[in-house]
């Protein structure tokens, strides 16, 4: 191995460092507050401006009248709801359970709202059925405008009715449809609000329309919001791990609007206008979407906040909603897909609006071909036929060695050959020592001469680096492989396999354990380097590059440290039967020298 080798395999090291340390701390992507204040600003129509001025008077002698009313009943008027929706703060909360094959829900009168979401098939790190919507934080799917008295109003602490008795279990099966109502009558003159949830079997998706009769009466700025205001409950071991993969998105006018809050001193917000296909928050394994059905939404408004959790942990929260305007003050009735379920390709990509783009990757623009449309499908496939993921990483691991074996003998020949030329090398260094630049140019033109690639030893590596990049986002953010189990001490091959817990932290690497498949990962590179250095002044590289990257990827999923273990391995069995094949070549050369030797010397006797 020569210094361009070694240079080489120190700038990958540098490179995997830098992404280790950084792909969880990319910057946030910047709003342009005045872009969307201007965007607003435009998109304010003004014939409705100048119809709501006309109707103000009428508004405030209905909200008088029914001020009035109250007051005659000695039912105190809220300050936080005002007259019109004081009466629905107290109600039954009646609760509905809904059974399907794909998940448990629990909706309450209170909101009309979804407040308990459980996926079947799935378990937390700690066993226990996976449950998403946070219990404490109120019902989801809720309903936000301004009133025509001035209010802000959220429905999540309004009651609605419904007709279900409280606790009343419903199990949906086969193809059957089920509808589920709530009704908040405003007024006397037909004034109300409706949720209407349509489930089916076999979906994680369902439905829910949003109706508003005589809307004019209770909303001032013909906009209401439907909202999913919290991220969805963490069910992983490593909340920071977890946290990483935490995003907010927004698919308006063709292009992906990414949020991702980085400092809890820094809350991001994003408050857009325009034709939104769907607005979205993930967790590292499960997401949500609202999806507008028929037409698009109007905007969307995000929000984004980051909290710090025990042992080094951390949380993002995301609140999510679509604008919608409201086109027909007498009725209006929109409709909303909603997925609740987990990040599976498959299913995204099945929905056909481009849902699948919320996988996200380091490096993104580089790692989404290749981990979507080449490792992904390909691991899919596989999986059609092995039942083991790790069984499916070692076969993508044989499949990888065949297609990179012609740049890997290119490697090796490279770099005997720049081994041969080492005597060379060093005589051109030590005849044009006092002079760097002409011993550059003579270096240069040897290679020229005998037409080499000083960096083709390192040609393989940087080749690798975009796999390895796209594997790393797929194994550790894809469905399928959580809580894969391999064998032996390998239960979960989407995060690192501990074999010893360490009462310290390595220094400048930060880990407190020791993954099994890193370590046999760093023995694999030992013995590679141990077979490619033979220049003394070089071992020191065959002990520091495989240390150095096994504590690097002690942090990384194991199925990543599998597969690069079993690649390390496939490499070592070519290399020595390339070396093999090489020092028979060697003694048959060597035989047919002495041979001619002998023959030459014959001939002047």
């Amino acid at each position: 191995m020569d210094r361009n080798s070694i240079i080489g395999f120190v700038l990958i090291g540098v490179i995997l460092i830098g992404w280790l340390y950084f792909q969880n701390k990319n910057a946030p992507p910047k709003v342009d507050e005045k872009k969307i204040e201007q965007v607003r600003t435009d998109s304010l129509n003004n014939l409705q401006k100048q119809e709501q001025q006309k109707q103000q008077q009428q508004v405030q002698d209905s909200v008088k009248k029914v001020a009035a009313d109250t007051t005659k009943g000695n039912q105190p008027v809220s300050e936080k709801y005002g007259a019109l929706f004081t009466k629905f703060e107290k109600g039954d909360d009646k609760i509905i359970i809904i059974e399907t094959d794909k998940y448990h829900a629990e909706f309450s009168t209170k909101g009309g709202a979804l407040i308990k979401y459980e996926v079947k098939g799935f378990l937390t790190w700690d066993k226990f059925p996976v449950q998403l919507i946070k219990l404490d934080k109120g019902g989801e799917l809720n309903l936000l405008f301004n009133s025509t008295e001035g209010k802000l109003i959220n429905t999540k602490e309004l009651y609605f009715n419904s007709s279900y008795t409280a606790w009343e279990r419903k199990d949906i099966r086969g193809n059957e449809e089920f509808k589920l109502v709530y009704e908040m009558p405003i007024d006397s003159n037909g004034a109300k609000i409706t949720k209407t949830y349509t489930f089916k079997n076999d979906s994680y998706m369902f439905g829910i329309e949003v109706g508003l009769e005589n809307s004019n009466k209770f909303i001032s700025n013909f906009e209401y919001q439907l909202a999913f205001e919290n991220s969805l409950k963490l069910t992983e071991f490593r909340s920071d791990g977890e946290g990483g993969h935490a995003h907010a998105f927004s698919e308006a006018g063709g292009e992906l609007e990414v949020l991702d809050v980085t400092k809890k001193d820094e809350p991001l917000k994003s408050d857009l206008n325009g034709q939104t296909s769907w607005v979205s928050s993930r967790i590292k394994y499960f997401t949500v979407f609202l999806i507008p059905e028929g037409k698009k939404a109007d905007g969307s408004y995000i929000t984004g906040t980051y909290s710090d959790l025990p042992n080094n942990g951390h949380e993002k929260d995301y609140s999510i909603a679509l604008k919608m305007a409201i086109k027909n003050e007498k009725s209006e009735k929109n409709k909303f897909n909603i997925y609740l379920g987990p990040v599976d390709y498959e299913i995204l990509k099945g929905y056909d609006q481009n849902l699948q783009s919320t996988m996200r990757f380091s490096l993104d623009f580089i790692v989404r071909p290749i981990a979507q449309y080449a490792i992904l499908p390909f691991f899919l496939f596989l999986h059609k036929f092995i039942s083991n993921w790790g069984l499916v990483i070692i076969l993508f691991s044989i499949v990888m060695k065949f297609v990179l074996t012609p740049f890997t003998r290119y490697q090796m020949k490279s770099m005997k050959k720049m081994g041969e030329l080492q005597p060379k090398m060093n005589a051109l260094k030590e005849k044009y020592k006092d002079d760097p630049q002409k011993q550059q140019q003579m270096l240069m033109k040897m290679y020229r001469e005998e037409k080499i690639n000083p960096a083709g030893g390192c040609l393989p590596m940087l080749l690798q680096l975009p796999i390895l990049y796209a594997l790393f986002g797929v194994f550790s953010s894809t469905i399928e492989l959580r809580q894969a189990y391999f064998g032996l001490w390998i239960h979960d091959l989407s995060v690192p396999d501990v074999i010893l817990q360490l009462p310290f932290k390595i220094p400048l690497f930060g880990v407190d354990y020791l993954s099994g498949l890193a370590l046999l990962m760093g023995v694999t590179m030992f013995v590679q380097q141990k077979m490619t250095v033979k220049d003394p002044k070089q071992m020191a590289m065959v002990y520091i590059m495989p240390i150095m990257l096994t504590f690097l990827f002690t942090t990384l999923p194991a199925g990543l440290n599998l597969y690069y273990f079993m690649f390390n391995l496939l490499s070592i069995i070519e290399q020595y039967f390339v070396q093999k094949k090489g020092k028979k070549e060697g003694d048959e050369n060597e035989v047919v020298v002495k041979q001619s030797q002998v023959l030459k010397n014959k001939g002047k006797k």
